[in-house]
């Protein structure tokens, strides 16, 4: 088996893993990055972005490439409740609005603005397992072509997604215990009525939300608990087809005179538990930190905002601590608890609201009559407006009394 030594190396290269290998390799640190995957490659997302997006993808020497591919603009979201009543909310206040983009062409933008940006890239090498030293992590054992090799690195950062062998090698990552659910997506050409936002439509047991790619062109993918799942099991695309005409049947209407482009695809569990994102000579980015449907779209976004955070954490470490392994990194966990932990507690309320059909009827009912409320809602899933105002005294009491 050969051997060979590094300063940092990244497991997997989907937009956590570009971003936080760009970053460090832009301080002058020397990265490799490894993925399973050739780009470009399918992933089952949304793909919707929110506008915070683009300071990061600006930060990565990226902006003008994911530009090069036409994205979709998204000026803001719109949530249709079960009995059909609407609201709109736009993205205010931003000179540049969110974006749709499929990722089979996002992902491969973002890995070369890495590549360009100074990072060794191997597509095609899969991580297998960690190399420990005692109680810390020394690298990763991987394969290429059939052949094993062992990366010795000071910082080992797993970016490898909900399967992450990093986190889970570390016993870090699980299935969450009662969340369960699961998503299908569908590509439809020929869509009517899409516009400039990204669609919600909650009911029939779920959600499916409608990520315009194109004038005409949709991503539409629902989610569903897992209990609804079984009859997928025979013939998905069925299935799929079956759920969107009896679940949310204004919208299947509207794909009636459409085809659907592509054979569907699942995955699932959604929701997935990280005990800690560092060990000692490790540090976990994207879905490998784990994962809670973030239901307004913004995935994207999370994984170039904790890339972010990781990497100015790591340079730090790095270049205090000159070629000593590195210990568990607590500053990045702080700093990654305190920019998330309001926005994950506003996806969680705003999915219990709207998983009771009364409740959501309502809130859209009171939304609609108010669109600066809805603006603002919106604002704070678009991820530049501070998630905190969602519990805020005066936006909780403006909306009971809307």
């Amino acid at each position: 088996m050969s051997d060979e030594r590094r300063d940092v190396v990244v497991a997997g290269g989907g937009p956590a893993g570009s971003a936080v290998a760009c970053f460090l390799a832009q301080r002058g640190h020397d990265v490799l990055l490894l993925d399973a995957a050739r780009f470009p490659r399918d992933k089952v997302c949304g793909e919707g972005v929110s506008p915070e997006a683009w300071r990061l993808l600006d930060a990565m020497g990226a902006a003008d490439r994911v530009r090069s591919l036409s994205p979709h603009p998204l000026r803001g979201m719109k949530l249709v409740s079960p009995d059909g009543t609407a609201f709109r909310g736009e993205y205010r206040g931003r000179d540049q609005p969110g974006f749709a983009v499929r990722r089979l062409a996002l992902d491969a933008v973002l890995l070369g603005a890495a590549r360009d940006a100074g990072v060794e890239v191997r597509e095609g090498a899969r991580v297998t397992g960690l190399v420990r030293e005692g109680g810390t992590v020394a690298g990763v054992v991987a394969e290429t072509g059939g052949e094993a090799h062992t990366v010795r690195a000071r910082v080992t950062i797993g970016a490898d997604g909900r399967r992450s062998v990093v986190a889970r090698s570390l016993g870090l990552l699980r299935e969450h215990p009662r969340m369960r659910r699961f998503a299908v997506r569908g590509y439809w050409e020929g869509v009517e009525a899409l516009g400039d936002v990204g669609e919600m439509h909650v009911g029939g047991g779920g959600y499916c939300g409608v990520a315009p790619l194109s004038p005409t062109f949709a991503n539409v993918a629902f989610v569903l608990d897992r209990c609804e799942m079984a009859p997928a099991g025979g013939d998905l695309e069925a299935f799929y087809r079956d759920a969107l005409r009896v679940r949310w049947p204004r919208l299947f209407e509207r794909l009636e005179g459409a085809h659907l482009a592509l054979p569907p695809r699942a995955i699932g569990p959604l929701a997935l538990d990280c005990r800690a994102v560092t060990a000692p000579g490790a540090v976990l980015v994207g879905d490998a930190a784990g994962f809670y449907d973030p239901f307004t779209g913004e995935g994207v976004t999370l994984a170039l905002r904790t890339a972010e955070l990781a990497a100015g954490a790591l340079d730090e470490a790095l270049g205090r601590r000159a070629s000593l392994p590195l210990p568990r990194l607590v500053a990045y966990e702080r700093s990654r608890r305190d920019a998330t932990r309001d926005k994950f507690r506003f996806n969680r309320l705003l999915q219990v609201a709207v998983g009771w059909p009364d409740a959501a009827n309502a809130l859209a009912r009171r939304l609609a009559r108010r669109p600066d409320l809805a603006d603002r809602l919106v604002s704070i899933a678009g991820d530049f407006v501070p998630a905190r105002l969602a519990f805020g005294p005066r936006f909780l009491w403006d909306l009971l009394t809307a």
